[in-house]
């Protein structure tokens, strides 16, 4: 684990290792204290040296423009690497998840993934930038005034760093324990953040029912358990510094009691002594910080644990590593394919389903689905953008494995509308060129007047330059739906996904999303998820799927003279609507 985070330093190496550089400077320069304090006590005060006098005050003013120009130095460029490291992961993580497949998204919640993105990638930021540059300047500065300990007496120096490993011995069981606590802070904090988005997003829901104080209850407890955590951390925290109080109150009162004897006795000055007490006591505040700064660390080491389990999550949909030019034809062709995805628990086993469909959709044809929920029709589309791979089977356009074709390649000659339209909290202008970012004005003024968007789109405060709400909340759905194809139409692909995009919709609504539909199918191989029959009518081949089969092919009209699954589906519809 060290070694992935350290990577993360590498782009930025020049600027760390001047900041090392000046940590070093700034450290050694510590040494030089108990010097000048042995130098004006025995100097100066004893032997009343005049020279010494006037030099001394021009020395300590060179000193201290030294460390303060090495101190602002190492903390500025370690500041600001650790920025661009945070920079640098946050933006492997964007990378990354975006990579994955739909079924991460269906596993993990959104607050989740962005509580790791942010409050962990900080921890991280932490470890490299704060924590290793107090590691690094604080046990230089240790190193350096125990040399200068034992340069003005050894045998003091003895006693007076006995307590070092005795020290050491709670600090690691101290930074085990922290670690655990940490990792298990942070899942809190994600789940905690996924109550509150869930009880956000679902405020109508809550409200109508009168659930607030159940959700209430639930966030209450959630942000307990958390709290407790948090303190059980404190408390850990907390050790290491009385430990290493009492161990260095043991140490400083052995030497304040030797080294007084020594000078009383006259086998030592009080300026030596002076000098060395002076390098104890500076010696004692650096390793004390080092001795604290192992939680900091083990927090940074279980955020880095928390990213690298999304980092080493791997994309189960996979480039080709050998990859075919696109075929010039958009027929699809699904042959034997076999789809089986694991339960929630993997000891459950596998759900299979869809079971050894054949299908051929023709080129610029539009072939229908139907049947009742679960029957497999959303998976079955799944497998033509490569949102999902089959287990078993092959899925083909224009004759080519769509495994051998390159993921940007394959999905620019499919445009997909589905039920639940997605728009971005952005302008209606951007909603649609989002389908093709290099159109002109004029090409997405034409798309929405081709989706019958452009009439309400005009009358909104600021037309296309107005804002949509986050997830288009601030249109209606039949609103949403016409920009959704307005997006598809400006993208121009030669194949169209249409999953039950008219299902959620009022009839008036519908007819102009229908409408909408019919301009954008013309010439293109089409698919369509159908939850009202009366829509499909004029398909040219209508496919009834159910349990995750293929049960019959046909028009409308041959369908219904076969008395199969589709006339009763035809049946209930017609009941319904009477």
């Amino acid at each position: 684990m060290y070694k992935r985070i350290i990577r993360y330093l590498r782009p930025h190496r020049r600027q760390f290792w001047a900041a090392l550089l000046l940590m070093v400077v700034f450290g050694a320069t510590d040494g030089v204290v108990p010097f000048l304090v042995k130098y004006i006590l025995d100097g100066i005060f004893t032997e009343r040296n005049e020279t010494l006098l006037w030099v001394l005050p021009g020395l300590l003013i060179g000193f201290a423009i030294v460390r303060a120009v090495a101190d602002f130095g190492q903390q500025f460029l370690m500041a600001s690497v650790g920025h661009k490291v945070t920079e640098d992961i946050r933006n492997d993580v964007n990378r990354h998840v975006l990579s994955l497949s739909p079924d991460f998204f269906v596993r993990n919640s959104t607050a989740e993934i962005l509580s790791r993105v942010t409050s962990d990638v900080l921890l991280i930021r932490s470890l490299l930038t704060d924590s290793s540059a107090a590691i690094i300047r604080d046990s230089i500065r240790v190193l350096v005034l125990l040399c200068s300990c034992v340069y003005l007496d050894p045998k003091l120096s003895v006693l007076a760093v006995v307590f070092f490993p005795l020290a050491g011995l709670p600090i690691a069981r101290i930074g085990k324990r922290m670690r655990k606590l940490s990792k298990r802070g942070q899942d809190a904090i994600g789940q905690l953040a996924a109550l509150f988005q869930e009880s956000m997003q679902g405020h109508r829901v809550v409200k109508i029912f009168s659930r607030e104080q159940f959700e209430q209850s639930k966030f209450e407890q959630g942000n307990h358990e958390l709290t407790k955590t948090f303190i059980r951390s404190e408390r850990v925290r907390a050790l290491a510094g009385p430990i290493n109080e009492v161990l260095a109150s043991l140490a400083i009162s052995g030497v304040l009691l030797y080294g007084g004897y020594t000078v009383i006795s006259g086998q030592r000055t009080a300026g030596g002594f002076m000098a060395f007490l002076v390098s104890v006591f500076l010696m004692y505040e650096p390793f004390k910080k080092l001795t604290r700064i192992n939680a900091t660390v083990q927090q940074g080491l279980a955020g880095a644990q928390r990213i690298f389990e999304i980092l080493d999550i791997p994309p189960t949909i996979q480039e080709p590593e050998v990859v075919h030019p696109l075929p010039l034809s958009h027929e699809v062709v699904l042959e034997n394919v076999t789809y089986e995805y694991p339960r929630r628990s993997e000891d459950d086993g596998l759900v299979e389903a869809l079971k050894n469909i054949t299908l051929k959709i023709p080129e610029s044809k539009k072939v229908a689905l139907v049947g009742f929920s679960g029957a497999g029709k959303s998976t079955l589309v799944d497998l033509i953008p490569r949102f999902i791979d089959p287990t078993a089977g092959v899925v083909r356009l224009g004759g080519v494995d769509i495994r051998e074709l390159s993921l940007i390649d394959l999905r620019s000659r499919i445009a997909m509308v589905g039920q639940h339209t997605f728009l971005f909290n952005e302008s209606v202008y951007n909603n649609i060129s989002y389908g093709n970012p290099s159109a002109t004005r004029d090409q997405v003024i034409a798309a929405a007047r081709a989706a019958y968007a452009l009439d309400f789109i005009e009358k909104l405060p600021s037309g296309f330059d107005t804002l949509v709400g986050e997830g288009g909340m601030s249109l209606s759905g039949g609103e949403r739906q016409r920009l959704a194809i307005a997006r598809a139409i400006l993208k121009n692909a030669p194949i169209l996904i249409l999953d039950e995009a008219t299902a959620s919709l009022d009839n008036r609504s519908e007819r102009e999303v229908q409408m909408a539909i019919e301009a954008l199918v013309e010439g293109r191989t089409t698919v369509v998820i159908a939850h009202r029959l009366s829509t499909i009518r004029d398909v040219d081949i209508i496919v009834v799927m159910s349990g995750g089969r293929i049960v019959e092919q046909g028009t409308h009209d041959s369908l219904l003279a076969q008395g199969g699954e589709y006339s009763r589906l035809h049946a209930l519809q017609f009941r319904e609507t009477e």
